[in-house]
């Protein structure tokens, strides 16, 4: 649109992060006479540039986290295990309803935009190498006319992906919802090849990742999925319920283990590169940081021995 080029990142899911360089020509360099503004002090390299963080903190998980404490996910877990065995009510707040409104107000809520801010880069091999969604919004003569461009883009940018994340959380809330409502997180349904809740992804997925590996799909992969038709189309089901998350060697490696454990299931250093990827991805997604180091000290030595 309007000569714009995505160069980097897809634009049906904006990452959060932006980049928006146009190159100017030289001779509109000199053009910095506009309005007090030092439009030439903006330029390096004839390559006019800025950078945005958009990434949303309000998001519905956040909210329940601060509802119900860090321990969110687990808390829901245990939350809906206990409404199932006792007939209990939800609590005040974690009703459905209270929940619908709660998500309306965010989804309503007032957008401020946040400035972009002027980068400085050597080269556009350089700015492609920044993990951004990325747009080159072509050559100027003017600087005014780059100036006005660059930081319009931005706004534009903010819009649209807040947009897809209401849309996301949209779905979030509803799997959420959905599983309340029924009473039915992650129940040992093994037995009937449902090895993973809900028909949603890792995005929808409310309760403790490491739990859902080490109870369901793990055992379910390796001893449950009994020819090899049902354990590859069971294997792709899982690839595409991980595919939000972002390290996709991760998940590679989980499968390649699997499949290697299936083979030889006395292989101890299949079976523990699995554990550990389990935590691993567990902890990256449920954003514990702290246990990292010591996972990956373990797996750098697994692969030593």
């Amino acid at each position: 649109m309007l000569g714009i080029q995505q160069k980097k990142g897809d634009p049906d899911k904006l990452c959060g992060s932006l980049v928006v360089y146009a190159k100017i020509l030289p001779s509109a360099v000199k053009d910095n006479d506009h309005a007090g503004i030092p439009f030439d002090s903006m330029v390096r390299n004839g390559i006019l540039a800025v950078r945005g963080e958009f990434e949303k903190n309000n998001t519905i998980k956040r909210f329940l986290q601060n509802e119900m404490g860090a321990s969110m996910d687990k808390g829901i877990s245990n939350l809906i295990e206990r409404i199932k065995e006792s007939g209990e009510e939800l609590p005040e707040g974690l009703d459905p309803d209270s929940i619908r409104e709660h998500l309306e107000e965010i989804s309503s809520m007032e957008i401020i935009p946040v400035p972009a801010k002027v980068m400085f880069y050597n080269n556009e091999e350089e700015i492609l190498e920044e993990n951004a969604d990325i747009y080159y919004i072509g050559e100027f003569t003017g600087m005014s006319q780059a100036h006005l461009c660059i930081t319009s883009l931005p706004i534009l940018y903010q819009a649209k992906y807040r947009e897809q994340q209401n849309s996301e959380e949209q779905g979030y809330i509803n799997e959420l919802l959905s599983q309340i409502e029924s009473n039915d997180l992650i129940s040992s349904k093994t037995g009937t090849g449902e090895f993973l809740p809900g028909e949603g992804n890792l995005l929808t997925f409310v309760g403790n990742l490491q739990e859902l590996f080490e109870r369901q799909v793990v055992p379910y992969l390796l001893y449950q999925a009994a020819d090899e038709e049902q354990f590859n189309s069971s294997l792709l089901r899982f690839e595409r319920f991980m595919e939000p998350y972002k390290e996709k060697k991760d998940i590679e490696q989980i499968c390649e283990s699997i499949r290697r454990l299936r083979a030889d299931e006395n292989n101890t250093k299949e079976r523990s590169r699995i554990e550990l990827l389990c935590k691993k991805v567990s902890a990256m997604y449920h954003e514990k940081f702290e246990l990292l180091p010591e996972i990956l000290e373990k797996l750098s030595a697994l692969e030593n021995e």
